[in-house]
């Protein structure tokens, strides 16, 4: 948990209890989650949240680092905490449990040097979704 508030605190934003419900829903899930889900769980605690903050919340969670986006086979946007918040790496997620697992290992120079070459455009950022059956469900 602390190292999360300390991103919070790194990119300006004020740790509340809300912000820290989210943290810790997301560390007690262990999967993706959708912003319904997360809505669910926060409203046992926090009858007062409304969905719109909790959009809010992970939303600036997903530009920290804390969480990271992906796309359900349904186009429903899906959340999952991230462990290596301050390391450039992509995630592997399961299909059929969910279960989301860091990958290390970033191998997009190659494609950015297409990029800048043939379309003559600077690659600022990239992002990639990788999904499959993981080793317990394969």
């Amino acid at each position: 948990m602390e190292s999360y508030l300390q991103i919070l605190k790194n990119n300006r934003l004020k740790i509340t209890p809300r912000r820290k419900a989210v943290i810790d829903v997301f560390m007690n899930s262990g999967s993706h989650m959708g912003p319904y889900d997360v809505y669910g769980k926060l409203k046992k605690n926090l009858p007062t949240i409304g969905l719109p903050t909790v959009y809010r919340i992970l939303a600036e969670f997903k530009d920290t680092g804390i969480l990271v986006q992906s796309l359900s086979e349904n186009r429903q946007l899906r959340y999952a905490l991230c462990t290596l918040p301050n390391e450039h790496h992509h995630h592997f997620t399961c299909r059929k449990c969910r279960k989301v697992e860091e990958v290390e290992f970033c191998n997009f120079k190659g494609v950015s040097r297409f990029v800048e070459k043939n379309l003559n455009a600077r690659v600022e950022a990239h992002q990639l979704q990788i999904e499959g059956l993981c080793s317990r469900c394969k």
